[in-house]
């Protein structure tokens, strides 16, 4: 029987998240000899190969770009809760195994296809590299950003509301730039990092949160591996 690759959207939250995965095509579907047709409507190219969902090579790659814009903005809008880091792990450890192969392997590709794949291979490594790599706690710690810009350094005291084993979440009111390296300190025990801002977000007339990610400290929050709390 023949194998495709296939969409399934998986409810998170209430909205849905993309996943692709495999999937045994029934009695009945064409054989691995006949000639698949994209399975979007009106478009009667042949899909991309046999793995590819039954997507054409250029609605494969729009699906592929749909989808990641997708996950991005949820990441960036901090819309996914935790339940949903396993199933865009998934997705994302799906993707780049079936796009490498089909970059590498598929002669058919013209030269700004696979040039469009790597693209999307490179995309897929830069979210997972943000994806949430451990439970997220809501609590409330006293910590001290210290910031460098062309005028100088600036400091600005606040308070996490979410913190995790590789960063935090937290209100601040000084303006800063995606990857933007800041020195973290704790006020209750003078602990400092540095952390690099992995995304933020502003609420209408509101105050701006953002995420920040530890470059040299691995449990900057002394989160004792055995239970959910801090220990503090």
């Amino acid at each position: 029987m023949a194998y495709y690759l296939r969409l399934q959207l998986n409810t998170i939250d209430g909205r849905t998240a993309p996943r692709l995965m495999g999937h045994t095509a029934p009695s009945g579907s064409p054989s691995m000899t006949e000639i698949v047709r994209c399975s979007v409507q009106n478009c009667e190219k042949p899909a991309a190969s046999p793995e590819s969902r039954c997507l054409c090579r250029r609605h494969l790659i729009l699906t592929c770009y749909e989808q990641l814009d997708e996950y991005r903005r949820w990441q960036e809008e901090r819309l996914s809760p935790d339940g949903a880091a396993e199933p865009l792990r998934q997705f994302l450890l799906e993707c780049s195994l079936r796009v490498a192969k089909l970059a590498l392997d598929l002669k058919e590709f013209t030269n700004l296809e696979r040039a469009q794949l790597l693209d999307i291979l490179l995309q897929v490594t830069d979210l997972s590299r943000h994806l949430r790599q451990s439970p997220r706690i809501a609590v409330s710690i006293p910590v001290q950003l210290r910031g460098q810009e062309s005028c100088g350094t600036w400091e600005e005291q606040t308070r996490t509301r979410v913190i995790s084993r590789h960063g935090a979440m937290l209100e601040c009111e000084h303006p800063v730039k995606m990857e933007e390296t800041l020195l973290v300190v704790r006020m209750d025990t003078g602990r400092q990092a540095h952390a690099q801002v992995v995304w933020r977000w502003r609420r209408v007339g509101g105050t701006q949160e953002i995420g920040i990610e530890f470059l040299d400290s691995e449990n900057f929050w002394d989160l004792d591996s055995g239970s959910p709390e801090p220990v503090v």
